[in-house]
């Protein structure tokens, strides 16, 4: 007598059964995935515009200040809001020294519209002539319950760690 080889219908189904089982156990840790990178580089291009604002306020000798696209309050945080925030007599200023403070002077963190972020000092880090802070300044950002913290500390040092939201 020959045996038959192959699968039967039964046994196809419950594999495919059992793959779709473990593949929806897989979905929300690759959302999760997702969110955490997306945070991830987010922090990222924050610590980069924060070390060029400070190599920037060195090479220039002036103030120079870093700005989120959002704030505490504010979703849609301009260029010449932070400029008219942190910048000495920039109000009296011609819109031709505006601009070329806007573009020597003030640094924009583009920001995730998923992420949040939260201030807990002020909303810009300013950076003096020596490339040093003006004060201690910290951002939170947060996706999805995730955060990251990233602090300047008063000599100017940028450090990462996991924040709160």
């Amino acid at each position: 007598m020959r045996t038959n080889r192959g699968f039967t219908l039964i046994e196809l189904m419950v594999t495919i059964a059992v793959l779709a089982i473990i593949a929806m156990m897989a979905a929300p840790s690759f959302g999760n995935l997702v969110v955490r990178q997306k945070l991830n580089g987010n922090a990222r291009d924050f610590i980069t515009t924060l070390n060029q604002a400070k190599s920037q306020a060195a090479l220039l000798r002036t103030t120079v200040a870093v700005c989120p696209n959002k704030t505490n309050s504010d979703d849609n945080f301009t260029k010449d809001e932070c400029a008219s925030a942190v910048i000495p007599n920039y109000a009296s200023m011609t819109n031709t020294q505006k601009q070329t403070v806007q573009i020597d002077r003030v640094f924009q963190v583009m920001v995730d519209p998923a992420v949040t972020v939260q201030s807990t000092s002020s909303t810009a880090a300013l950076f003096n002539s020596t490339g040093s802070a003006n004060a201690q300044v910290s951002f939170n950002i947060c996706a999805s319950g995730n955060s990251r913290a990233i602090t300047v500390q008063r000599l100017g040092a940028v450090s990462q760690s996991s924040g709160t939201c």
